[in-house]
């Protein structure tokens, strides 16, 4: 996509390149914490979950090379939270599994009686980003014209129909 923040392309050569970049091109690896909430742009995160979700690049190959940056440059906060996020990564996946199709019920995995909006102009309104709050409809435009939202665009909408799924698992 012409508007996205990166030109992903596919395949394990272009995940490697993204990994060099973002650790020893650029050591942007060194201030991750402080830029990982941004929300424009190519490198204020990894930018590496196409590549993870796709298998074109393994968890412990960013694992084994984050533990040689930290080895050969610096160990901060930073580096420790790129490998702890490698982790809640792999717990939702495991959880996925494990509950299958019941993380997308409208009570979760738990069956949880919660009260739920049917109100067809409120999923309208969020779908097509004019829900009136800007941060919702920032992410919401991002997402029909990109294919994507930021990490932080994801967790931090704590309203809309999909919120209720993503608090779910973070609560279980």
């Amino acid at each position: 996509n012409p508007i996205a923040a990166l030109a992903f392309k596919g395949g394990e050569a272009e995940a490697l390149a993204r990994l060099r970049h973002y650790l020893w091109g650029s050591d942007l690896v060194a201030t991750y914490f402080e830029r990982r909430n941004g929300m424009l742009g190519g490198d204020y995160s990894t930018k590496l979950a196409p590549w993870l979700a796709m298998g074109c690049l393994s968890p412990r190959t960013v694992y084994h090379e984050v533990q040689l940056y930290e080895a050969q440059r610096t160990a901060n906060k930073s580096t420790y939270w790129i490998t702890f996020e490698l982790l809640c990564r792999d717990f939702f996946r495991a959880y996925a599994l494990k509950h299958g199709s019941r993380i997308f019920h409208a009570g979760g995995p738990a069956g949880l009686r919660l009260p739920w909006s049917s109100d067809p102009e409120l999923w309208e309104r969020w779908a097509a980003g004019s829900t009136g709050m800007p941060l919702v409809d920032a992410n919401m435009r991002e997402l029909q014209q990109t294919g994507a939202r930021s990490g932080i665009g994801v967790q931090g909408l704590g309203y809309g129909p999909q919120s209720r799924h993503y608090h779910l698992l973070c609560e279980a």
